[in-house]
């Protein structure tokens, strides 16, 4: 079997001061700190300060809110794992540092290094685009994050936990986008539509490189060694399903109308509810758990209990 790639990857940290990473070939000069910006611009707000108009509600903010949570969490890990620092301060909103930081991951070649690079600058320019539209003073700030809560990420397991994030991320919005209406709808259908291009690309990797899941995470092991599936509490049925057979597929999609999945059939993506997120993300499906694994402290906003 031949040796690993281990050729110069054709992107690397920028000694930017913000810390940014450079895009692969889109932005050769200007580092993330000033690309997110740019990404932000395009959602529809003219500056940080200002709520974007579709979030007047509470409803809304509520559940923008959750999800920048979430990409707070995805685009802090690819800022480690990728240039080997934290993200830029202005990212952030003043939260704390992470606890369980990991080193720059050596990738197995460029293509892959590339892969992550873009994954990460794309996860960074949506904390940036929910954080201006919500503006600054709505916006809330990164919570503690635990990124070690399922093991100390390294180069064994920073592809399994890259892979649950993304398909975290997928069913997430697919179940908030009902809550969500006009410019708001449409940025979070076009965020989602990443997420998918993500975790697609990371399953296929996964698969490749016979990267099974790991198993720390009570209740969230999946049955193939591939498929994420949804764990979700006393829905067994639901938890098996896959598009193929009962032990799931290639992708992280229903076989049918499942039980407990509202309008989810042969294709579709499951979608999961704030509780059955963060019963994954807290470790725990416990009603009224508010806070474990990766977020040791709790999710911050109002929506923040299994």
């Amino acid at each position: 079997m031949a040796a690993p790639d281990q050729t110069t990857p054709t992107a690397k940290p920028l000694p930017t001061p913000a810390g940014g990473y450079n895009r692969r070939r889109f932005l050769t000069a200007a580092g993330v700190a000033g690309a997110v910006a740019a990404a932000a611009t395009v959602v529809g707000c003219s500056d940080s300060t200002t709520p974007y108009v579709d979030a007047a509600t509470q409803p809304e903010i509520d559940v923008l809110n959750f999800a920048l949570n979430l990409e707070y969490l995805e685009a802090t890990f690819y800022s480690y794992i990728v240039t080997g620092k934290d993200l830029p301060s202005n990212l952030t909103g003043g939260g704390p540092a992470p606890t369980g930081a990991p080193a720059q991951i050596t990738f197995p070649n460029a293509q892959i290094n590339d892969l992550f690079a873009e994954i990460y600058f794309d996860e960074a320019s949506h904390v940036s685009a929910l954080r201006t539209a919500l503006g600054q003073s709505i916006a809330v700030a990164r919570p503690q994050i635990n990124l070690s809560a399922l093991a100390a990420i390294t180069t064994a397991n920073y592809l399994q936990i890259a892979r649950l994030f993304e398909d975290v991320g997928v069913t997430a919005y697919a179940g908030s986008a009902a809550k969500l209406t006009g410019n708001n709808l449409t940025a979070a259908a076009q965020i989602l539509a990443v997420e998918g291009f993500h975790a697609g690309a990371l399953r296929l990797l996964a698969i490749q490189q016979g990267a099974t899941y790991p198993s720390t995470l009570a209740g969230y092991v999946p049955a193939d060694g591939f498929d994420v599936k949804p764990a979700d509490p006393g829905t067994v049925a639901l938890s098996l399903a896959g598009p193929t057979t009962a032990n799931g597929g290639f992708f992280a999609t229903a076989a049918n109308g499942t039980p407990g999945q509202t309008n989810t059939y042969t294709g579709f993506a499951f979608q999961r509810s704030t509780s059955q997120v963060l019963a994954i993300l807290y470790g725990n499906a416990t009603a009224g758990t508010a806070k474990g694994a990766f977020f040791p402290n709790g999710v911050n906003g109002n929506i923040t209990t299994v």
